[in-house]
């Protein structure tokens, strides 16, 4: 972008591979590319360099030492690379300026309103309703069998716990008696 009279893009650096793939388009358009009109500018220092093993890509170095790169991987047309030149030229050499002070807050956080029950309508259009749970044959449970007792159950009955009738086995060492 020209700010005062003054281009602030100062060197637009191209950098691509000879021999990669992604490259190819950048090689065949390299040439017709010197000539075109946004780069003959004397304003404007283009640089091509040729690094092997990499995508190519656009450096622009900006006046006050800001550099912005710009990926050119994939673009299949010629206007496509002009574009993304026009980009950093028209651009200023400096970040995007974060906006500072209080954040909007609102009573409706969105600017379609509020979400309620009915929101898509689900009564009118019954392809958009969801899906009904499954329902599953219902289990046959035997019936509980009752044993009579000749005697109430007492409650505060102690109760001894089968396990601790076991009588284990006492481990030690037996002292001789006839020595």
């Amino acid at each position: 972008m020209c700010s005062r009279g003054i281009f602030q893009l100062k060197f637009l650096q191209i950098f691509y591979c000879d021999y990669g793939g992604s490259s190819a388009k950048i090689r065949l358009f390299l040439p017709t590319l010197i000539e075109h009109p946004l780069l003959n500018q004397p304003k404007i220092n283009l640089q091509i360099y040729m690094k092997k093993n990499t995508h190519p890509y656009l450096n622009g170095i900006y006046v006050n030492g800001y550099q912005k790169q710009i990926s050119l991987k994939g673009l299949e047309d010629d206007q496509e690379i002009i574009d993304r030149i026009a980009l950093l030229r028209n651009s200023f050499g400096q970040q995007s300026v974060r906006h500072a002070g209080r954040k909007v807050t609102t009573l409706t956080p969105s600017i379609q309103g509020g979400w309620n029950e009915n929101l898509f309508k689900t009564n009118i259009y019954p392809r958009h309703q969801m899906e009904i749970s499954r329902s599953y044959p219902p289990v046959e449970v035997p019936e509980p069998r009752i044993v009579p007792r000749d005697k109430p159950i007492d409650v505060y009955e102690k109760r001894v716990d089968p396990y601790q009738q076991i009588q284990k086995p006492k481990l030690g060492v037996k002292k001789a008696t006839n020595i």
